[in-house]
């Protein structure tokens, strides 16, 4: 990872947090060929409470500084305050064996709400191991959704 991006990373996501009176601990981390950010402060319920939209937001905020800072890069981050992702994955991994003990249970699909693609990425990789059941996504923009269906092949 160039010293500079992440030199930069820290610095606005110090004064972004400076804005809520907070001193963020940050850890910076190549995995594949994504930067990940690992974020905690004594406030991370700010960011992740109830919905996942304001830590989204920051990383889109971060991912467009970043993007103007460095027009010659590449750059694929991902922004994880308070180990949100690591409750999501835990949380989407419940909901999709729920899910595929209902379809084998009652043999019919089962729709899921909409989700972002990273969502329905880790509900489809949740679901790759599990017997008699396959997934795939429907529907478009916002709506789009996972589907799991009996596997009859």
């Amino acid at each position: 990872m160039n010293q500079k991006i992440k030199t930069s990373i820290e610095k606005h996501l110090k004064e972004i947090f400076s804005f809520f009176d907070l001193a963020p601990r940050i850890v910076t981390a190549l995995d594949d060929k994504t930067i990940v950010v690992d974020v905690t402060t004594e406030r991370d319920d700010l960011f992740i409470s109830h919905h996942a939209d304001p830590l989204l937001a920051l990383q889109h905020l971060l991912r467009l500084i970043l993007r103007r800072n460095f027009p010659d890069d590449a750059i694929n981050l991902s922004l994880n305050i308070g180990g949100f992702h690591q409750q999501q994955r835990s949380r989407l991994a419940s909901i999709a064996h729920n899910a595929a003990n209902q379809v084998r249970e009652t043999g019919t699909a089962v729709y899921m709400k909409p989700m972002s693609s990273f969502e329905r990425r880790l509900i489809h990789l949740s679901l790759v191991e599990e017997e008699g059941v396959k997934s795939e996504s429907t529907g478009i923009g916002a709506g789009r959704r996972v589907v799991v269906k009996p596997d009859k092949s």
